[in-house]
């Protein structure tokens, strides 16, 4: 029987700011935690109408260049293995109706019902048979709307090891790549105690289940893709965003929903991020007021690093008006 995946959900919908305080804290959640969205709360990777859109976009990131968005560095063969094993439990524990696993002797077909598209691998060393691919992790985060990531760690360092980024908010895959936590959030403002501190925590989470956390700024336009390097033929100045016109005021909250969940027990932590935009003129009266305190809670590091500075005053005028 041909197996049709069912109306998709429409997206979550989180509020980071609603406490009225901006914090680069931790601010960890078990994954179980709920936020009002129902199953897709408890969902490491969620699938909503928004589906197509985020596909879409990865396709355009693999056609554009692939190895712009997706970096390896020392990747073990165990951690590589482990993820792809991770990612494909929880694509057929939460979302069986839209992936279907058939086992052959060797190899193994996952067929994505969204896009019909079928995915072939060796069920033993995940080496890919279908092409198109750099391998299976490749093949498998393209089909999910989170960007991945995972850090492992060794006696004395720890670095990124993958990042498959097709919603880049403003940083670049490249630049991170094989850096360690303490250089890669080096840019972060107002992270200099975690900074200094962040290796018992990556620690213990190598070893727990997952947790959810949540970090936001505001955009003027609901595109994806923010990387630093604009496409060929693309105007830097167009690509950029970050550009408030009080004439034609476009503003959202993007907020990134981050999981972060242990992998190769002590040695990996396998990390999400995925995207969502709220409309703040669509948002409530108190939300909206609750987002005024929580940029003015914001110091002049983070106001920078968020690329508010210079358009703080002509943001708070159109929120005020709202």
């Amino acid at each position: 029987m041909e197996l049709s995946c069912p109306n998709l959900m429409p997206a979550a919908h989180y509020y980071p700011f609603a406490s009225g305080s901006y914090s680069t804290a931790p601010g960890l959640h078990k994954l179980e935690t709920d936020f009002g969205n129902g199953t897709l709360d408890r969902q490491l990777f969620q699938l909503d109408q928004n589906w197509y859109h985020y596909h879409h976009n990865k396709l355009a990131c693999r056609e554009e260049s692939i190895h712009k968005y997706y970096q390896e560095h020392k990747l073990s063969p165990e951690a590589g293995f482990l993820a792809a094993e991770f990612i494909l439990r929880h694509l057929l524990q939460d979302h069986p109706r839209c992936f279907v696993l058939d086992n052959h002797q060797h190899e193994a077909h996952l067929k994505n019902i969204l896009s019909g598209e079928i995915i072939v691998f060796n069920r033993h060393n995940h080496t890919m048979v279908s092409s198109g691919y750099i391998n299976l992790l490749d093949a498998l985060v393209s089909q999910i709307q989170e960007d991945v990531a995972i850090w492992q760690l060794e006696d004395d360092c720890d670095f990124m090891s993958l990042i498959h980024l097709c919603a880049p908010n403003h940083w670049a895959a490249e630049d991170k790549i094989g850096k360690a936590f303490s250089t890669v959030h080096a840019p972060v403002a107002d992270m200099s105690r975690m900074k200094e501190r962040y290796q018992p925590m990556l620690h213990s989470l190598t070893r727990a289940a997952t947790f959810v956390r949540f970090a936001w700024g505001l955009a003027t336009d609901r595109r994806l893709n923010h990387h630093p390097h604009s496409p060929e033929g693309v105007k830097p100045e167009l690509w950029q965003g970050r550009q408030f016109d009080p004439e034609h005021p476009q503003l959202w909250v993007r907020v990134e929903r981050q999981t972060l969940s242990g992998l190769l027990e002590g040695k990996a932590v396998f990390f999400t991020i995925r995207t969502y935009f709220e409309k703040v003129a669509e948002l409530s009266k108190a939300q909206q007021t609750a987002l005024v305190r929580a940029l003015h809670s914001m110091s002049a590091e983070s106001l920078k690093y968020k690329g508010l500075t210079a358009q703080l005053d002509m943001i708070n005028q159109y929120l005020n008006g709202l």
